[in-house]
């Protein structure tokens, strides 16, 4: 699940590099430490919300793809209806 949030990241980055300005060598320990990337500019908040509760740092609090397969068709609606 975690990997899933930073592609999700990537597609509302347009494609940057996850965890700018961090060199590779010390990512783990960031993300260790509780580090979390930002929402990337112009992204909306739910999809951030799907990728902070990807990020999660217990993998028993991420949620199922199943959950997220929802929060994701929800957004959509949402989106569609405005």
């Amino acid at each position: 699940m975690w990997s899933f949030g930073i592609l999700l990241w990537e597609i509302y980055s347009f494609g940057r590099v996850p965890y700018p300005r961090i060199p590779l060598a010390e990512v783990v320990r960031h993300v260790e430490r509780g580090y979390r990337m930002e929402a990337p500019e112009g992204c909306p908040s739910g999809p951030y919300e799907v990728m902070r509760a990807a990020w999660h740092a217990d993998p028993a609090q991420r949620p199922t793809f199943a959950t997220t397969r929802g929060r994701l068709a929800a957004i959509r609606d949402a989106a569609q209806v405005k």
